[in-house]
């Protein structure tokens, strides 16, 4: 049954309250005011409707969207796996210029340098830092 907001009639009193009634005898429904006992009238109070998806088994929307989650989840780990298979592990950026492989990014930065100038060469100096800070590489 729905619930209503329902005024005291009594001038002192400024009870508002709410009270289920059914639809069609809302109107004629006059519960006693829980302050001072008068009866209560029928006032419309606006308020912010609000829409509430229960999850669950039943499958409303909120379920809906958790199971497609799950299922994309599961999909993507899949394609993952099919692709280490195949191609094996993901390298990382590996060093070259224009498509050759080098042996260190120091030497493709000075490919980049003797083909167009220092400023193409520009673009390597990250990897190059990072290639001088990295404690897994031999330094000569």
């Amino acid at each position: 049954m729905p619930t209503y907001s329902f005024s005291c009639t009594s001038e002192s009193c400024d009870n508002i309250q709410e009270d289920t009634a059914s639809i069609k005898t809302y109107e004629d429904h006059h519960p006693a005011c829980v302050k001072c006992g008068n009866l209560c009238n029928y006032v419309w109070v606006p308020s912010v409707p609000y829409v509430s998806f229960l999850d669950g088994p039943t499958g409303s929307w909120p379920s809906k969207g958790d199971r497609f989650k799950r299922y994309r989840a599961k999909a993507s780990e899949d394609a993952s796996r099919r692709q280490k298979d195949r191609f094996g592990e993901v390298k990382g950026a590996v060093p070259n210029y224009n498509g050759q492989e080098t042996g260190t990014w120091q030497e493709a930065q000075y490919q980049a340098m003797k083909d167009k100038g220092s400023e193409s060469a520009a673009t390597f100096v990250q990897k190059v830092a990072e290639e001088k800070n990295d404690p897994t590489k031999i330094k000569i």
